[in-house]
């Protein structure tokens, strides 16, 4: 097991794209995380590469603390940036704000259209 950060509250995350499923694991050992940057160090096009992005547990974080979220990804439409934003916006007890960077060159409004029919757990996101 990884040890705990209980007094955490604020992450800048910068991790490959390939670690990206290592994510939710990680956030167990932050119970009490409000703020969470993400930052993909590779080429996006990993992400194109990655059958899907799929956790079967919820982290404390997520049912208690999270409020902010910040995908600082360039959003490119692919499957696994989609679960992986779907994932916080269907489990974030309290999440108040997930931001994404979406792609200039990419359908926006198709990937804005996706995101906004998902399921939120939290009333004020």
């Amino acid at each position: 097991p990884l040890p705990q950060f209980r007094s955490l509250s604020r992450l800048h995350a910068t991790l490959c794209v390939s670690d990206v499923n290592w994510l939710p694991t990680f956030l167990e050992s932050c119970p009490n995380l409000k703020s969470l940057i993400l930052v993909a160090l590779n080429n996006y096009e990993e992400f194109e590469e990655m059958i899907q992005f799929s956790c079967s547990s919820v982290p404390e974080c997520l049912l208690s603390s999270l409020e902010f979220v910040d995908f600082n990804i360039q959003i490119l439409g692919y499957a696994a940036e989609m679960e992986l934003a779907k994932y916080f916006l269907e489990n974030s007890t309290i999440l108040k704000k997930l931001t994404l960077h979406v792609n200039h060159g990419s359908i926006d409004s198709d990937i804005s259209n996706d995101l906004l029919r998902v399921p939120r757990r939290s009333a004020t996101c």
